[in-house]
């Protein structure tokens, strides 16, 4: 007997949600981990922060794991609207360069910024 197993448009909404919600978890633990003065974050209002911006990185056209990841540290570490005070970067994320490209720039700027800084 071949039964088809059918699963509703409802069940894949869920499952996305329940994916995107553990990546957001595990992304914040990752900044509270990795990154200065994120642990004494309020978790909630980081969790917050980070849901925007993995969403802000989507509209960028970063929208892989990896991608977001690197925009939502630099986020953290330069300011939430980096990219308004570093012209640059808002011309890189605004361009037609695939996510990689653009998450790779803004990676090495981010590092070059943060080093030129001294912190």
């Amino acid at each position: 007997m071949n039964m088809v197993f059918k699963i509703s448009h409802n069940q894949v909404s869920a499952f996305e949600k329940d994916a995107e919600e553990k990546y957001i978890r595990d992304l914040v633990k990752f900044l509270q981990d990795e990154v200065p003065g994120a642990a004494e974050d309020d978790s909630e209002k980081l969790f917050e922060f980070t849901r925007a911006m993995v969403k802000k990185a989507a509209d960028y056209g970063l929208k892989t794991k990896r991608d977001a990841a690197i925009y939502v540290t630099t986020a953290y570490t330069l300011g939430l609207d980096f990219e308004e005070d570093f012209h640059v970067a808002k011309e890189i994320l605004t361009s037609s360069l695939p996510g990689m490209d653009k998450a790779n720039w803004l990676q090495d700027a981010a590092v070059a910024l943060i080093d030129s800084k001294g912190r």
